[in-house]
């Protein structure tokens, strides 16, 4: 039985778990973690499948990344949780609030939706397997190549973490690019199967993504009855990062 990778912050006796987007990590949340109430709150940073320092497994379904999480929360002892997912990362959270609803007090979903996506990441994963790891002396070196395929620094730099140099300092990846890669429109899709979580649900959106449309809002009250819908404007689809102020207050407000 393998455990997700995680870090802790805080030790409260309330359990907030957050989970990364796609090519993320639960360390990406580190610093916004740290702006929670740590005597309330203990927040777990969870590294999903394939990324971060969690194992790598060939299959990348979101009822499986659910499962991983329950085991997760086993390990820890963790009863109730507030849950707190963003993309890839909130299309697990409402996977595992559909599944095991008792175990979730909250769920709180960044800037997607439960339907099916279809993924647009080639110049992304391109960049990434034009990548000689073995053939670079240092970080900004491997930046200059990237940069070919990612301009956005932002985006780049959020990209780049996903490099780390082994205990021979060697440059390697964190994600498992092949299986990734291989399984890019499953993390696209979302299947509900007719599942309803009757618990206070928070959808956040950017103003300027377009992830979640006003068009969606019926699947959504569907499948999440209990919801509600905050906008944040003048954000895009990272909203954590575009207006973090804006985002914290907002998610503080619900916890």
């Amino acid at each position: 039985m393998k455990i997700l990778n995680s870090q802790k912050i805080g030790n409260g006796n309330s359990n907030i778990i957050i989970l990364h987007g796609f090519l993320g990590m639960g360390d990406n949340w580190r610093s916004f973690a740290k702006k929670l109430d740590g005597v309330k709150f203990k927040i777990n940073l969870v590294d999903q499948r394939n990324h971060g320092k969690s194992f790598w497994h060939e299959s990348m379904s979101y009822e499986e990344m659910a499962e991983d999480l329950f085991l997760f929360c086993n390990s820890q002892n963790i009863d109730k949780l507030i849950l707190i997912g963003h993309s890839m990362g909130g299309k697990t959270a409402m996977k595992f609030s559909l599944l095991f609803p008792e175990r979730v007090e909250k769920l709180i979903v960044v800037d997607i939706a439960p339907k099916v996506y279809l993924p647009d990441f080639d110049h992304i994963m391109e960049g990434y397997n034009h990548l000689n790891l073995d053939s670079f002396k240092n970080r900004s070196e491997i930046d200059n190549l990237y940069k070919t395929f990612v301009k956005e620094n932002f985006l780049r730099s959020f990209l780049m973490k996903n490099i780390y140099r082994d205990k021979d300092r060697k440059f390697r990846l964190r994600i498992n690019l092949k299986v990734l890669e291989k399984k890019i429109l499953e993390i696209g899709s979302f299947d509900h199967k007719g599942l309803i979580f009757d618990k206070p649900t928070f959808f956040i959106k950017g103003s300027k993504s377009e992830y979640i449309l006003n068009s969606d809002q019926y699947l959504m009250k569907k499948i999440f009855p209990k919801y509600t819908l905050h906008e944040i404007h003048n954000a895009g689809h990272w909203v954590q990062y575009d207006c973090p102020e804006i985002f914290e207050k907002i998610i503080k407000s619900i916890i």
